[in-house]
């Protein structure tokens, strides 16, 4: 049976979910990239469809005011508008223009900032501007502690002076990741000296490249930059990146969960009967594991001299590049490193240590949407390769004590060509042609679009996911786009889950209008259920918090806590 053509709300599940990291994010997708064959870097080459024009090329002639009419939707599809001759009524062609967004050109341009970072190395960026006697605290990424032990590197100022090392071609692939570290880094009672990005450049000898460590940003457009504490994130350049949404999540998650333990571990923290306890974490959509990575952070800064036995956190996430980078920024955060002898570890089950509780921190590839169909034992729409879905299964196998979320906030519409119209054909045959967002504008980036615009579901998906993966006393906490509040309300109350606080976040003072809100769910009793919340108007929104006073970038005080709270410091 020949294809066909059909519009969807969503990619749809299964294994054309996984075919790429943005399905139809441009109309034909052998255009959109070339693979260098040197570097193995994926270069996008052409952008996606025009938002404004969806890719018509063109949009109606302005009007003068004294002749500007209003056209319903269907005219305005159809460029044509109704003309009312007094005894007829006829219709004609409305007159055309470039569209002004993409110059006629019906898709958008890549950023030349993002082009421009293909062909500069990898870099390291500066540790944070603190204020003078500021220590970060909290949890030691292994690479740190070898760092802070032997200050390797120290009497290298400057990449020209790697460079000039006669014997920069013979170091260990870690030694030398580790120099480059201390050189971002510096040294922790320096406060006055300007430091700066370091440039990445990796020995033309293949001697000991086996031994360079994935963390380091070795690839054109990398970058190692800052995070929480002293843990660090893998980020492109012009790409998706973490943002004040991802800490504002992982803040309220982290202390929404250390709360609730507090009073419990209070009271029995001094019982030699009392058994360490495991915490499931459980991160959705979690991209390159920015929320993920913080909140893991916090939990292991936190329990760490109280023998809490262990950590046990996930994140699925279905996009290639974003599960790889992700992964890498994890062997930095909490990977051992073996370094001039000495073992250094991200933490042990040994309560006495300062490294904290066992951890197991980890990034499976897939769509959360299969998880539900798979803890209800029912995989028959899951469509993954079998190594991803016997990691999707065990993750689905268990019960969360928290789960977060940072849904993307803007709809998008899809095509698909149905490749077999086979009534018992997997979902996974179709092939998604087009991807036109319907509300704000498409990102530039094929890695951020999916970051942004529903792809594989939005806030409702997420509820769900949410639901059928959450512990009887575990937490839902998630953020959405302030403007979608209705849709929240509604996906929890769908889903069965009960939202129990509200933290509205705006902008600045001057600002009149919320940006977003993160939402704190519980498992919904039988009267919640019942119950009909109205969102804006429900006892549990709290008075917003606000990021900065004015145009001048100072912080509030209110926010200043919280950045502190991660031990991220405010100059």
């Amino acid at each position: 049976m020949p294809s066909t053509e059909i519009t969807l709300r969503y990619v749809p599940q299964g294994t054309v979910s996984l075919s790429s990291d943005a399905p139809g994010w441009s109309a034909a997708e052998h255009d959109n990239t070339i693979i260098d064959e040197h570097t193995s870097i994926t270069k996008e080459r052409r952008g996606p469809i025009c938002w404004k024009c969806k890719g018509t090329c063109s949009r109606p002639q302005k009007k003068d005011k004294k002749q500007k009419q209003k056209l319903t939707i269907k005219q305005k599809e159809s460029s044509k508008e109704i003309i009312d001759t007094g005894t007829t009524i006829a219709t004609r062609a409305v007159p055309q223009r470039p569209c002004p967004v993409c110059k006629g050109q019906g898709r958008l341009q890549i950023k030349s900032k993002y082009l421009q970072s293909q062909t500069i190395p990898g870099v390291i960026t500066s540790r944070r501007r603190r204020p003078n006697g500021w220590k970060e605290f909290g949890h030691v990424p292994p690479s740190i502690q070898a760092a802070l032990a032997f200050n390797v590197g120290s009497n290298i100022t400057s990449d020209d002076d790697m460079k000039n090392n006669n014997d920069i071609d013979d170091m260990n692939g870690i030694d030398l990741a580790v120099s480059y570290l201390c050189q971002a880094n510096g040294h922790d009672d320096d406060y006055k000296s300007q430091r700066k990005d370091i440039p990445v450049n990796v020995p033309s000898s293949e001697k000991n490249k086996d031994t360079i460590p994935t963390w380091l940003p070795i690839n054109p457009g990398e970058q190692l930059c800052n995070l929480v504490g002293r843990w660090r994130i893998l980020q492109r350049v012009a790409s998706h990146r973490w943002t004040t949404d991802d800490l504002v999540t992982a803040y309220i998650a982290a202390s929404t969960y250390v709360t609730l333990q507090r009073s419990r571990m209070d009271a029995d923290i001094m019982s030699s009967s009392r058994k360490p306890s495991t915490i499931r974490y459980l991160d959705l959509g979690t991209g390159n594991g920015s929320v993920l990575q913080m909140v893991s952070w916090h939990l292991l800064s936190t329990f760490q001299q109280h023998g809490m036995g262990k950590l046990e956190a996930v994140g699925v996430e279905a996009r290639s590049e974003a599960v790889g980078l992700a992964r890498r920024s994890l062997s930095f955060n909490l990977g051992s490193v073996e370094y001039k002898g000495t073992l250094y570890t991200g933490g042990c089950s040994d309560s006495s240590s300062t490294n904290g509780i066992d951890h197991d921190v980890q990034i499976v590839q897939g769509d959360f949407r299969n998880l539900v169909a798979l803890s209800n034992n029912d995989d028959t729409d899951v469509m993954e390769d079998g190594a991803s879905s016997m990691k999707m299964q065990d993750v689905a196998s268990k019960q969360y004590d928290l789960i977060t979320g940072t849904p993307p906030y803007f709809r998008v519409g899809f095509t698909s060509t149905k490749g077999n119209c086979d009534a018992t054909a997997a979902n996974g045959s179709d092939e998604i042609t087009s991807a036109v967002i319907e509300e704000g504008g498409m990102p530039t980036s094929m890695q951020s679009a999916p970051a942004r615009c529903e792809f594989r579901g939005g806030i409702e998906a997420y509820c769900l996911t949410a639901s059928s993966m959450l512990a009887q006393n575990g937490r839902f906490v998630v953020c959405e786009n302030w403007l979608n509040d209705k849709r929240v309300w509604n996906g929890a109350k769908e889903a069965g889950l009960a939202i129990e606080y509200v933290q509205p976040i705006r902008g600045s003072v001057k600002k009149e209008h919320n940006l977003f809100a993160v939402y704190v769910m519980k498992k919904a009793d039988t009267v919640e259920v019942a119950q009909a919340a109205d969102g804006q108007d429900s006892p549990v929104v709290q008075d917003p918090l606000v990021v900065r006073l004015d145009e001048s970038g100072k912080y509030t005080a209110e926010y200043t806590k919280l950045l502190d709270s991660m031990s991220i410091p405010v100059v």
